[in-house]
């Protein structure tokens, strides 16, 4: 089963100490209702929290095993195949979750809950990659809100002479629409491959990955129903 928007949430960490964002707020609120008090004015009332990242998973569209031994069993080893993306494709949702769809990423410039998809060999390569793997690091100045589209997975897993998985080769196909200040939108693209090694949980070991952003036209609006006479 591929995570879910609630698991992904939980793993988010804290950029700082929960009591230093409280007390500010506490010592604001009451200053702000000592005041509205004194004027006989309404007193606010607070609520909400954090903009979250729309929901998002990939959809895997094929699953191939390819064996390095002549005497594979090609039917277990896709067997195999079809059971791992289950594993991995996780990895590769959170990835471009926090990478492209998550407010408090990209409002702010900073990806590094993305990058921690990927192995330490090649975790600076793709920070020095980050205007192709993330959303950008103006985005929150270019941005209003970016939803996702339908966006595809094709995997191949490399198996050893032991029928063993090596390596995964996932073929990814990332779309996203853009609502930008300006009021224009962007239809996002980010297309390649990713090769992914289980690594203490499946880690991105490298990639070639390209954008093919462009302009495109506002989506339709919901049809609406029209109340009855």
């Amino acid at each position: 089963m591929t995570a879910n928007r609630v698991e992904r949430g939980e793993k988010k960490k804290r950029r700082v100490p929960l009591a230093v964002l409280i007390i500010p707020i506490v010592l604001i609120l009451i200053g702000v209702v000592m005041l509205l008090t004194l004027r006989g004015g309404a007193v606010p009332i607070l609520g909400g929290g954090d903009e979250e990242a729309p929901p998002f998973d990939f959809t895997v569209r094929s699953a191939k095993a390819v064996a390095t031994s002549t005497d594979a069993n090609d039917d277990a080893l896709n067997a195999s195949a079809q059971q791992l993306t289950q594993d991995v494709t996780p990895t590769i949702d959170d990835l471009y979750t926090f990478a492209f769809l998550d407010p408090s990423n990209w409002q702010d410039g900073e990806y590094d809950e993305a990058f921690e998809a990927f192995a330490d060999g090649a975790q600076q390569t793709a920070q020095g990659s980050a205007d192709v793997l993330t959303l950008g690091a103006d985005a929150g100045d270019v941005y209003k809100s970016v939803d996702p589209r339908k966006s595809t997975i094709a995997y191949q897993v490399l198996f050893d002479r032991n029928g063993k998985p090596d390596t995964v080769v996932a073929t990814v196909v990332f779309r996203a629409l853009g609502e930008r200040k300006d009021g224009t939108y962007t239809a996002i693209l980010s297309e390649g491959t990713l090769f992914l090694r289980e690594l203490d949980g499946w880690k991105v070991t490298a990639f070639d990955v390209t954008r093919g952003d462009t302009e495109t036209e506002p989506p339709s609006p919901s049809p609406s129903t029209s109340p009855s006479a």
